[in-house]
């Protein structure tokens, strides 16, 4: 018998973290692809131009450009919890900041907010795939790291779900006329003021939920 396989996969002396960070893993996806068909949402609810819709998705993968490296050499200094607990506390008050985002009606709030949530994504992701492989025997690394991988598609699935069925389907700016004419297109502002507000709560609820699961 290879002796490889008498190595278990993840040893019983790490079976719970294990488990807390292969559902960051499911995390991430969750907020990666509940945000992007969500870009549609904010151009028509704030009434954005293409260019500013753009800038949404900006904010987004500019927090990963901007805090790879910063995290990876942050990781390097301290540890891997430290490192996963910033970038949780990272991700929750990026989230919550939807709450002020919301009642503000504030597209560079709503920016801003995209930007702090995805410093935390940033600082996870860069921590969560090294930790996973360090968490037993070498032999059995790749196999622990594709086994947490897995739950990445799945969160990115609940995301998408979320976005379409919680969020765009109940948005009152998306609504149309029998002849396919955007409703709120033709009402006056304080008629679009009321269903703006009404929108932004919807988009930024499960954010909040979101922000208070991370905690």
């Amino acid at each position: 018998m290879n002796t490889s396989e008498k190595i278990p996969v993840v040893a019983k002396s790490v079976l719970v973290p294990f488990i807390l960070i292969t559902s960051l893993f499911a995390l991430w996806g969750l907020a990666n692809d509940m945000t992007n068909p969500m870009v549609r949402g904010f151009q028509k609810v704030l009434e954005l131009s293409n260019k500013q819709a753009s800038l949404v998705q900006l904010a987004f993968y500019g927090g990963y450009f901007t805090m790879a490296i910063p995290a990876a050499l942050f990781v390097n200094k301290y540890s891997y919890k430290k490192g996963v607990l910033l970038g949780l506390a990272l991700y929750a008050i990026g989230a919550l900041l939807f709450y002020p985002a919301a009642a503000y009606e504030s597209y560079p709030f709503f920016l801003s907010a995209l930007y702090v949530l995805t410093f935390g994504l940033a600082f996870l992701e860069t921590t969560s795939n090294p930790y996973i492989l360090s968490m037993g025997a070498e032999e059995t690394a790749t196999r622990r790291l594709n086994f947490a991988q897995m739950f990445n598609p799945m969160g990115s699935i609940l995301g998408l779900l979320v976005a379409q069925n919680f969020v765009l389907g109940a948005l009152q700016s998306d609504d149309t006329t029998a002849d396919g004419i955007p409703i709120f297109d033709t009402l006056n502002e304080s008629a679009k003021a009321v269903i703006r507000t009404s929108d932004l709560e919807i988009i930024r609820n499960p954010y909040v939920l979101l922000g208070l699961v991370v905690l």
